[in-house]
């Protein structure tokens, strides 16, 4: 079970540390990165089962599409910063 996800630099997430237990909702107003949340869990997910690039190209993008890496990056005004972090925590 997912028991800690720590994010920086994916899409939106910019230094986002979040705990889950048995049960997390997550909640929020539109734009703060409910969504690219989920989609950070799929990516590693996908990491798990397909090589780097496949993962990376299966994450869908703001319009909703896949194939665009870029669009994994955290984003300042029209300049793509290229490094993002990612470290959970697992229980068993």
């Amino acid at each position: 079970m997912l028991t800690r996800l720590k994010i920086s630099g994916f899409k939106n997430l910019v230094d986002v540390d979040v705990r889950f237990g048995a049960f997390t909702c997550i909640a929020g107003a539109n734009g703060v990165g409910k969504s690219n949340l989920f989609d950070a869990i799929r990516f590693l997910s996908s990491l798990a089962d397909l090589p780097l690039i496949e993962a990376a190209l299966s994450v869908r993008d703001e319009a909703g599409k896949t194939g665009d890496i870029r669009s994994l990056f955290h984003r300042v005004g029209g300049t793509y910063i290229l490094c993002f972090r990612m470290g959970v925590q697992i229980a068993r």
